[in-house]
């Protein structure tokens, strides 16, 4: 989107929300009045996106037939059920998943973070924003940037045998076996194949169908982004939001993203801490003064996933995996539990084992830690191995708030969680993982829990009928 695209989109939701806001005071009936709604306790939940009412699988129609490429000749019933990947670009996403630097976000996604490693992705976090607000006309040009901008970055991120992290060669030492074999990958692609995918002109690459236009981003944001037509699109689902979901009272609740995960795709470990300031320091416009106090507000990010099997990378996996065996090997066809939003509690009060458990979220197994080292997609540095650990004997005053806990992808399920102390990475094994993302207020997210059934907790929410206030900290 171009600078003049940005500014008239957030006119047109201003716009929109003046005319809203005037009834955001409204009463509850002619003798109450929410003075102050308080904030959420809790900061993640997951649940299906069935709970929504039919009115959100309505909404999300507009996400089906003006985006993703559906199979022909079905009907509206089947959309749902009829995603499949784009077929212009599931080589390129086949050969550069397997590229250094996707790699080593990728395999860093299956750990737990140190103090140096968490300052290192805030520091990129930074950049990137930088970089992406300057709104540059030439789309691929800001790839390009962005991608540079990576390369240098990603050496530093590779950790020593003492865990501090380094710039000595990390590129190279996280494949060093590949240059002499990569026949035990399930793309089995030679190095000179990954230089070329590891090339700014690569991994900034735009698809060319009509439908479910996605441009690549840089190595370390591999999930890909949908660009082309992505302004118009966001103002029609703007508009539909809106239209259906009359159940909730939405402000500037807003369409964040769409992503796109093939097998072996990243997005790295962050925080998100600076969507919440949108456009700080650039291109401020006086004449708007509520632009920063919309960011500010909407604290909470909802994702809704699907999951599709690809029956061509099935079938490499399984012969990769016959070949390691010895013995003929069979993969899960389900498309539940491949792929995952991975979190680190760390220091943000609304995580709870309790809330950890009631999202279906679970410590890492032994496999999927051993993922720092080994996978199907490069070549694999040391294994080591280490104890597995059961989230079934964690509690509120013992459990580890600097661990990996992952939340396995249920195909049309809804992910809600709390900006900005939340550290997650999104990773896909064996899935394409489609996101529709969604940006709201802590009043927002209160009105779409509710709509869902889902029991949550309020503090400082107070109620104010016939003159007498009172605390309301349940709902």
């Amino acid at each position: 989107m171009t600078f003049v695209q940005v500014c008239f989109l957030l006119c047109f939701y201003l716009c929109i929300a003046t005319d809203s806001s005037s009834n955001a005071d409204s009463s509850t009936d002619d003798n109450t009045r929410v003075t102050d709604h308080g904030r959420i306790v809790q900061s993640l939940f997951r649940f299906p996106a069935a709970q929504l009412g039919p009115e959100f699988n309505e909404l999300i129609q507009l996400w089906y037939t003006d985006w993703l490429v559906i199979l022909s000749n079905q009907t509206a019933a089947t959309l749902s059920d009829q995603i499949t990947p784009d077929e212009s670009a599931k080589q390129h996403a086949a050969n550069a998943v397997s590229a250094t630097v996707p790699t080593l976000f990728r395999r860093q996604c299956y750990g737990p973070l140190s103090s140096s490693q968490q300052t290192l992705y805030k520091n990129l976090e930074q950049r990137r924003k930088e970089i992406e607000f300057q709104y540059l006309q030439d789309a691929g040009e800001e790839m390009k940037l962005l991608h540079t901008m990576m390369k240098r970055f990603a050496p530093a991120f590779h950790l020593n045998e003492g865990g501090s992290s380094h710039a000595k060669t990390a590129a190279d030492h996280i494949h060093k076996k590949k240059a002499r074999s990569t026949v035990n990958t399930v793309y089995s692609l030679s190095s000179s194949d990954l230089a070329v995918y590891d090339s700014p002109a690569k991994l900034a690459y735009q698809t060319d169908s009509s439908t479910q236009q996605w441009t690549w981003r840089p190595a370390g944001h591999f999930s890909a982004r949908g660009t082309p037509g992505n302004y118009e699109f966001r103002v029609n689902f703007f508009n539909r939001m809106r239209e259906k979901l009359k159940g909730v009272n939405l402000d500037m609740g807003r369409q964040s993203g769409m992503f796109w995960y093939p097998p072996g795709s990243v997005r790295e470990w962050h925080s998100n801490y600076l969507e919440l300031v949108g456009n700080t320091k650039k291109n401020q416009n006086a004449n708007n003064p509520r632009d920063e106090e919309i960011f500010a507000s909407q604290v909470w990010r909802m994702y809704f996933v699907r999951t599709v099997r690809d029956g061509d990378f099935d079938a490499r996996l399984r012969k990769l995996r016959s070949k390691t065996a010895g013995v003929e090997a069979a993969t899960d066809e389900s498309a539940n539990d491949h792929s995952a939003m991975h979190i680190i509690p760390g220091d943000d009060d609304g995580i709870t084992v309790e809330v950890l458990k009631n999202a279906g979220a679970r410590l890492l197994k032994r496999n999927e830690k051993n993922r720092q080292f080994v996978d199907e997609f490069a070549e694999d540095e040391a294994p080591r191995h280490g104890a597995a650990n059961s989230a079934s004997n964690a509690t509120n005053d013992t459990f580890d708030r600097g661990a990996v806990w992952r939340i396995p992808d249920q195909d049309g399920y809804i992910t809600l969680f709390r900006l900005p102390k939340l550290w997650h990475c999104i990773v896909s094994e064996e899935v394409h993982r489609y996101s529709l993302g969604f940006a709201f207020s802590d009043r927002e997210a209160q009105e779409l829990l509710t709509l869902a059934g889902v029991k949550f907790d309020v503090e400082g929410r107070v109620n104010c009928k016939s003159g007498e206030c009172s605390a309301a900290d349940e709902l």
